[in-house]
């Protein structure tokens, strides 16, 4: 009863406790309100310093959330020897998630050559090697973790320096994102999010509304309004996948299950797609404010709000008024 170990034990088992069961990421979105608030008014003169501007902003902003989003499972993620299900395919997303980050990383590197500012190459070295050597030991304490992580690391690393190829500085950044969200309702406590099956109102909120973010990012990039569904079709179409998204909202609800919130997304995403094909022009600034709701909704889910202060200072280039009834007439 006064052993010093069991009592640490079983304070730390009380705070993890609460921090899973517990609307954590709220909480710390509260306490950083500040932080964006100083965003919003100096963030733009702030990174104009360091040469960003209206044109490239889409293109910065997605890179560094990328390179957010690897630290931050570097960093701050769970191990592999806490997951639940033993044929769980959390480690391997995982592995995709970082193979697909350390590719765009990579790639966009190479073209912005900012490794050649570093003239000295022992400095290159040791940057590569240190990092390799926070992913060996984010998948501590078993080897399998470490041999996936690294594998995924490095395979990332030489497809992303050897392919020529531009890969789009939108598309990277949502389909990670749409990988993690899934992940985050897969297992919630390996990334201290929550817990699966006692999620609270404020966890399934969050998850509904970053992935609505994304899909709606998606849908207004890659959609080209055509003016060529009839009315008639048009009509009946946009119901059924309303409909469809109204009973796969109550059932996740209910269940949390991921492919309901899957099929969810899908419908959401379709019937904004037939929207935009139907429509024979859409307004561009819905997709600029999807994409910056995007990293400000990301950042505040996994904790990390310098992904948010991305989102807002992207907001402050691109028009910072929103109006979320463009986004509803959408749906």
């Amino acid at each position: 009863m006064f052993n010093d170990t069991s009592i640490v034990t079983t304070a730390i088992s009380s705070f993890n406790n609460a921090a899973l069961f517990g609307p954590y990421f709220f909480v710390v979105g509260l306490f950083s309100i500040p932080l964006f608030l100083m965003a919003f008014l100096y963030g733009r003169d702030f990174v104009s310093r360091f040469g960003w501007s209206g044109r490239d902003i889409e293109a910065k902003t997605g890179f560094w959330s990328v390179a957010s989003l690897v630290l931050w499972l570097v960093l701050v993620g769970g191990n592999y020897a806490v997951i639940r299900d033993s044929i769980s395919l959390l480690p391997l997303l995982i592995s995709c998630v970082l193979f697909v980050s350390m590719m765009f990383i990579t790639n966009r590197l190479k073209k912005l050559d900012y490794l050649g500012k570093i003239y000295s190459k022992k400095s290159r070295w040791i940057l590569f090697i240190g990092f390799l050597i926070l992913v060996a030991l984010s998948a501590m304490p078993s080897w399998w973790g470490i041999l996936l992580q690294l594998s995924a690391v490095l395979c990332g690393m030489i497809v992303g320096d050897r392919l020529n190829k531009n890969f789009s500085d939108v598309f990277m950044p949502l389909f990670v994102f749409g990988i993690m969200t899934i992940l985050l309702l897969m297992q919630p406590e390996y990334f201290r999010f929550g817990q699966l099956g006692n999620l609270t109102f404020l966890h399934i909120i969050a998850l509904l509304t970053l992935g609505f973010f994304c899909v709606t990012a998606i849908a207004t990039k890659y959609t080209n309004s055509r003016g060529k569904i009839y009315n008639s079709a048009y009509i009946k179409l946009k119901w059924l996948f309303r409909i469809m998204g109204l009973l796969a909202l109550i059932l996740f609800v209910l269940t949390e299950s991921v492919p309901v919130f899957i099929g969810l997304m899908a419908a959401c995403m379709f019937t904004e797609m037939l929207t935009i094909y139907h429509a024979k022009e859409i307004p561009g600034h819905i997709f600029k404010h999807a994409w910056a709701l995007v990293l400000i909704s990301f950042g505040i889910v996994i904790v990390c709000p310098f992904i948010s202060m991305l989102g807002i200072i992207y907001l402050v280039f691109n028009a910072p008024k929103i109006d979320f009834k463009d986004f509803a007439r959408l749906l």
